[in-house]
């Protein structure tokens, strides 16, 4: 979304960071109405003697890397670890790319700018993002195809799972295609290291006059399929990613208190933070 490329073209910027603005506004309001509803039941008052070290073990575990659905499933877990860990990288590079864009504006650390957009910061950009792409793209076809092709007789596809999927596939290849257009303007030298958005350059070669119009449309369909991704997140199953962290993060010191041993199978699932370990 926040793009530090060689290449410059207009993108609507006002109409895009109010759209942001209002729309993440939006997103941290319904975050805190059911936050609110949710703490209701958490435990508060924790011990003065808790082991912030076992609690963060179990936020660790439980969280980052998801041991209690790998218990469950671990082809479930590997398809679920590919989407969170993809959507988090990106997360993370959009944040960090955004941050280096705004110091260049600022004049803070200008040289910032050109060592992340032509300079050796360049490749390591580039191969964040489309390492980070290319786990998202992976997780999402599988979780597709196995909720289409080969949902198990237990699993139920509700039109919301259908929605959500198809919105995070749409944004991933949109940002793919947007890259591949891109990269049909830089030297083959730049282009080799986004492995994955050469793959969707159009064929040819074209200026960038010729590409302006497809660039800029690219652009604000991904820009602000990524805004409306803010306003939905509260009312899809996304939700859980977010909140599962903070729930966590409250539990484990009562959780680190009681002992706890997980399940489903409690001789194989003991808590990470247990006194035990």
């Amino acid at each position: 979304m926040f793009d530090l490329h060689p290449i410059q073209y207009a993108k609507p910027w006002a109409i895009f960071w109010t759209a942001a603005v209002l729309a993440h506004g939006y997103m941290d309001y319904s975050f805190f109405r059911i936050w609110k509803r949710w703490s209701r039941g958490i435990k508060t008052g924790a011990s003065s003697t808790l082991n912030f070290r076992g609690v963060l073990r179990i936020w660790i575990a439980e969280v980052l890397f998801q041991r209690q659905l790998f218990g469950l499933s671990s082809t479930r877990w590997v398809v679920h670890i590919l989407i969170f860990w993809g959507f988090l990288s990106l997360a993370l590079l959009s944040l960090t790319t955004c941050i280096v864009a705004a110091l260049g504006i600022l004049d803070v650390y200008g040289a910032a700018r050109d060592f992340f957009s032509s300079g050796r910061g360049h490749i390591f950009v580039k191969v964040w993002g489309d390492s980070s792409g290319l786990i998202l793209l992976i997780g999402l076809t599988a979780a597709s195809v196995r909720r289409f092709l080969l949902r198990p007789s237990q699993q139920i596809t509700e039109q919301t799972d259908a929605v959500l999927l198809l919105f995070l596939l749409w944004l991933t290849l949109s940002g793919f295609f947007l890259e591949g257009l891109r990269l049909s303007l830089v030297s083959p030298d730049l282009a080799r290291y986004s492995f994955v958005g050469r793959l969707f350059r159009p064929p040819g070669s074209y200026t960038i006059a010729q590409l302006q119009p497809w660039l800029k449309a690219c652009w604000i369909v991904h820009a602000f399929s990524g805004v409306a991704l803010l306003v939905y997140l509260p009312h899809s199953k996304l939700l859980h990613s977010i909140s599962a962290p903070l729930v966590i993060a409250c539990n484990a010191a009562a959780e680190f208190e009681r002992e706890d041993i997980y399940w489903p199978d409690i001789s194989k699932h003991r808590a990470t933070g247990s006194r035990k370990d």
